[in-house]
């Protein structure tokens, strides 16, 4: 499941001067000029303090068509424009401020910020590490740094990163939270609960933090706890399909299969082309053997990503349970050829040769799958069971 990260960026105390009068070295040819740009600066600071960034934004646009120069006006017109969604133009005033304070590390890590959103994942490494070369230290360029090194994979760096953010800061909540997810993907959700707990201590409205909370209740198996986070998140904005989803799933899991179709439903509605929604109500229809359409939700995920392992598990499992065998294999098989150190669908396609009475075949998938499935000791005990059976 995509999970967008939280938005770490520093807010900047203007040249002119946060809440202090114009410098008496001001001329007075320039006052007024400034003084509109120092009350739509301020403003502007009020309101993003208070949540407000749609105002924020027009404010701090005020305040750099008054002043142009000041850097700090651009660079908070570049974080409004962030937050808001523009992030092509929070780069050009990114690359303004720059241009005129290339070793202020802010701005570097503002750059990084936007080029991350624009998909420019090279360009925003470089900009974490000029803003680590000027300040080693800097915490929202190492949790940021940190957050894009995990997305790319690189979780041993990623953790180096995240970690030494934490040491130069241990309340800063964007450092916590990565970590959160660090720990989800590499398999030890425990942990990760741990840090979650505390990121949302220090940030209780964090979106990216109660799914990842989620995620991580839904891996050590506990459900219902999962579905109050999802929830959290849904209540707070009920237009976010991550958390449809993530309800969903969490129905599922409690047997509550009408509701998990019903909010699935929805998020397919708001996502069409959402292949983890699509996925999931596969799942909720399969499990109430609604097959036809399942398969065919299933199918349309395959189609807007081929690679999505889950969605070929899904299609198998349920070609499986309806009968149709052959079908579930060549499903099986297809996900294997994008997934192939995949252990639950090695394992699943034995299953199916089991079906089939093809106890050699279902043997060699069965005796791969324990092998892949060496870091997963509940599923090694499942795979060791179908094995025993065919002994």
């Amino acid at each position: 499941m995509i999970s967008v990260p939280m938005l770490n960026l520093p807010l900047r105390m203007s040249h002119l001067a946060r809440r202090a009068g114009i410098s008496v070295a001001v001329t007075l040819a320039l006052a007024a000029c400034h003084d509109v740009a120092l009350q739509n600066y301020n403003q502007g600071i009020d309101a993003m303090e208070r949540g407000d960034t749609a105002t924020a934004l027009a404010n701090f646009k005020s305040a750099v068509d008054a002043r142009p120069s000041d850097p700090d006006a651009r660079v908070n017109y570049g974080v409004a424009l962030l937050e808001t969604g523009h992030p092509g133009d929070a780069l050009v005033q990114f690359e303004a401020a720059s241009a005129t304070n290339p070793n202020d590390p802010d701005i570097h890590v503002n750059l990084a910020e936007a080029y991350k959103a624009t998909g420019k994942l090279a360009d925003a490494r470089t900009e974490y590490e000029r803003a680590l070369r000027i300040s080693p230290d800097k915490v929202q360029a190492l949790s940021g740094y940190g957050e894009l090194l995990m997305r790319q994979g690189d979780y041993d760096e990623a953790a180096s990163r995240l970690r030494h953010a934490i040491r130069v800061a241990p309340d800063d909540a964007a450092a916590q939270l990565h970590m959160g997810w660090l720990y989800l993907r590499t398999g030890r959700a425990d942990e990760s609960t741990q840090y979650f707990l505390h990121g949302l201590q220090l940030e209780p409205r964090s979106a990216y933090g109660h799914r990842g909370l989620g995620e991580a209740y839904l891996a050590r198996k506990l459900p219902a706890d999962a579905l109050t986070e999802f929830q959290k998140v849904y209540s707070a904005d009920s237009n976010d399909v991550n958390a449809m989803i993530g309800i969903g799933r969490c129905q599922i899991e409690l047997g509550n299969h009408a509701a998990a179709e019903s909010v699935l439903r929805r998020a397919v509605a708001h996502a069409p082309r959402n292949a983890d929604a699509r996925s999931w109500l596969g799942a909720a229809l399969g499990a109430r053997r609604e097959y036809e359409e399942s398969v065919s939700q299933y199918r349309m995920a395959i189609q807007l990503d081929a690679e999505n392992a889950a969605a070929y598990l899904g299609l198998g499992s349920v070609l499986e349970q309806a009968g149709h065998l052959n079908e579930a294999e060549a499903a099986l098989t297809a996900g294997l050829a994008h997934a192939p150190l995949d252990p639950r669908l090695r394992y699943r396609l034995g299953m199916v040769y089991i079906d089939m009475n093809d106890m050699e075949r279902a043997r060699i998938s069965l005796e791969t799958a324990l092998d892949q499935a060496r870091d997963d000791a509940a599923l090694r005990t499942t795979i060791q069971s179908a094995l025993d059976s065919i002994k």
